[in-house]
């Protein structure tokens, strides 16, 4: 075996070209540690090689390549031989992978468990596997500030090591279990060679994410916005957002949760993010320091992020932001004040926040064109969003997310909001004033979620409702004086999630609901007045979770309306269903894991024993009589 590790420094004299010494001295180590002889340089590096190339079970790691000819500089062809190499950048193994067809497997690295952490970080701290008295807190705060990363812990193990006294303990070790030492540590600057790697609107995006991203909002709100500013001339634009994100996870300075909706990003990296940003003076997170930076009129056309949600400051002007034109996101105090002439607010905000705003409507003179993320949540006194002789609302073109949650005042939308064609989310939840949506909610074709929980004097649902296909998501629990739902309800083929919880004026469900092809998620439970649920309701092939309710015998579960497709169902929640003797005799529900009952019967039907596949069996049904049924359950083999 041999292990070659790059020296990231020193091995290449230009972004392509390896430096001869550096290919020399690693070269020499693996004809040593493999052949055990020198390097001979009357002999071309080829072909000793390929004499290690015949030496059978031989393993080498190349420990740290970013560039490929680091790699052809030392694995001249492809050979049988085990090789490991490790790197920050998956598109490089890639190249590596394409250039040389090596049959290969990849392995994504994780961060150390907890109890992996704090043994290593012991060990470096204490030279031992427990710490003194006095400095458990303080280092398992320290461990919980490295993230996992072996790296970080070892590093500030080592900074550590002789911090004992008082002093230390009351200073360095409470910086260090904040992150404030690690801005400083070598370990930043091991992880910024990725960073410094980047191009410069990756870099920005990269920014973008540490700073406001990463913890706020889904990957497909970022990406608006930067797609937003492919031709804004004050931040140098973004020319192609979607490959420049792949590179950043390439170069592992962020990952995706499973379903590649939102951004993960390592602690240490947020830290590093914040750190290189505040320095650059383009994103100020912080609200004390943002603060400043507004009320002293330190902005400047660089400054990008200002976050004031931190802020005591309770009252702003409109001219405090007059230096800042290229400012991009601003977050404001919930329940701040601003006064003055909005046309000195920047032109170019993509992101607005500003919850519990005291106008009745938008100020009219607020450039709101470019917005992709309005939150305007918990404004009482908004009686509406805006004012429909006002246009300038007409043209927000690139609004994806609109956020009106708990704005009790508001009793409509207009209906010039179907030209925001580009809206993804719309959140009216607890907006108890509302009485319905106008008819233009349909126009919004990218709409995929859509918050109406606690509308509680909306009614009923526009029938062009149905024409919004996109929609994913549709929240209406606590509507408690809507009715129905409209028939249109059955094209909307791509949702996923549909809940009616508490919708106590609700009787029945249209029997277009079968249509819903993708439906996963159905809520239809807690002080509903559902008398039955739609027998159509048997052809949902994909339904994932069913939590229902109804008042009389459910006809929906008697023996022959339930198909083949619910064999894939894994959790069902039954509240005073009844007819679920035959449910279970139908043997369908092959695939429950999670099942409940609630109030509905007064002894549980043998044939329970036919879901094998049972992991957890929940009863609360205070009628429910002892019996010998209830132990019979040998055949769910999965409790």
């Amino acid at each position: 075996m041999t292990f070659l590790e790059i020296d990231r420094d020193n091995s290449f004299s230009s972004s392509t070209k390896v430096r001869p010494a550096w290919a020399k001295k690693l070269r020499k180590q693996l004809l040593w540690d493999l052949l055990r002889v020198h390097d001979n340089t009357s002999c071309d590096y080829s072909l000793w090689f390929r004499k290690v190339s015949t030496l059978g079970l031989v393993m080498i790691v190349i420990d740290d390549v970013h560039k490929f000819n680091q790699f052809e500089a030392l694995i001249p062809f492809a050979s049988d031989l085990r090789i490991i190499v490790t790197s920050r950048d998956w598109s490089l193994l890639k190249d590596v992978v394409g250039r040389t067809n090596l049959d290969h497997h990849k392995f994504d690295v994780p961060t150390l468990e907890s109890h992996e952490s704090n043994m290593l970080f012991l060990r470096h701290a204490f030279n031992s596997d427990k710490a003194l008295e006095g400095y458990q807190e303080l280092a398992s705060n320290v461990v919980d500030a490295c993230g996992g990363l072996p790296l970080a812990l070892k590093v500030i193990g080592s900074i550590l090591f002789d911090k004992r006294d008082n002093e230390a303990r009351d200073t360095i070790w409470q910086e260090t279990s904040q992150g404030d030492v690690l801005i400083e540590s070598d370990v930043i600057e091991v992880l910024r060679w990725s960073y410094d790697s980047l191009s410069e609107s990756e870099k920005l995006m990269f920014l973008d994410i540490t700073c406001l991203f990463h913890d706020k909002c889904t990957k497909d709100l970022a990406l608006a916005v930067w797609e937003s500013c492919e031709v804004c001339i004050s931040c140098g634009g973004v020319e192609t957002p979607r490959s420049s994100l792949r590179t950043l996870a390439d170069k592992c300075l962020l990952s995706f949760d499973l379903e590649e909706v939102s951004f993960k990003v390592h602690k240490l990296l947020v830290v590093m993010g914040k750190a290189i940003a505040k320095k650059d003076g383009r994103h100020f997170v912080k609200g004390k320091f943002a603060s400043v930076v507004a009320t002293d009129k330190q902005g400047t056309k660089k400054t990008r992020a200002l976050n004031l949600v931190g802020s005591r400051k309770r009252k702003f002007e409109a001219e405090d932001f007059i230096n800042m034109p290229n400012l991009h996101f601003l977050e404001l105090p919930d329940g701040c004040i601003v006064n003055g002439d909005f046309k000195c607010m920047p032109k170019e905000l993509r992101w607005l926040r500003w919850r519990g705003m005291s106008f009745s409507h938008i100020p009219t003179n607020l450039d709101v064109s470019q917005l992709t993320s309005l939150d305007f949540s918990e404004s009482t006194d908004m009686a509406s969003l805006w004012i429909e002789a006002n246009d300038n609302f007409e043209g927000c073109l690139n609004l994806r997310w609109l956020n009106l949650k708990d704005c009790t005042s508001i009793t409509n939308l207009p209906d010039s909001i179907g030209l925001s064609s580009q809206l993804q989310s719309l959140n009216l939840m607890g907006c108890s004033k509302l009485k319905k949506l106008p008819k233009s909610i349909g126009q919004l074709e990218q709409l995929k979620y859509l918050y109406l929980s606690r509308c509680i004097r909306l009614k009923v649902l526009p029938d062009t409702l149905g024409q919004a296909f996109q929609l994913r998501s549709l929240e209406l629990d606590n509507c408690i004086k809507l009715k129905k739902l409209p028939n249109s309800i059955g094209q909307l083929k791509e949702l996923k999630n549909l809940n009616v919880c508490s919708c106590t004026s609700l009787r029945t469900l249209p029997d277009t609901i079968g249509a819903l092809s993708n439906l996963q998620t159905l809520y239809a439970y807690n002080r509903t007045s559902l008398v039955e649920l739609p027998i159509s309701i048997r052809f949902f092939s994909c339904l994932r979770t069913l939590w229902s309710g109804a008042n009389t015998e459910c006809q929906t579960f008697s023996e022959g309306n339930i198909e083949e497709a619910w064999t894939q169902l894994p959790s069902l929640r039954l509240f005073d269903c009844h007819g679920l003797g035959s449910l279970l005799n139908y043997g369908a529900l092959k695939s429950l894991e999670d099942f409940a009952l609630h109030d509905n019967l007064t002894k549980l039907p043998k044939s329970i024993g036919l879901l094998i596949c049972l992991q957890t069996l929940t009863i609360e049904c205070e009628r429910l009589q002892s019996s010998q049924s209830l132990l019979v359950i040998s055949k769910c083999f999965a409790i």
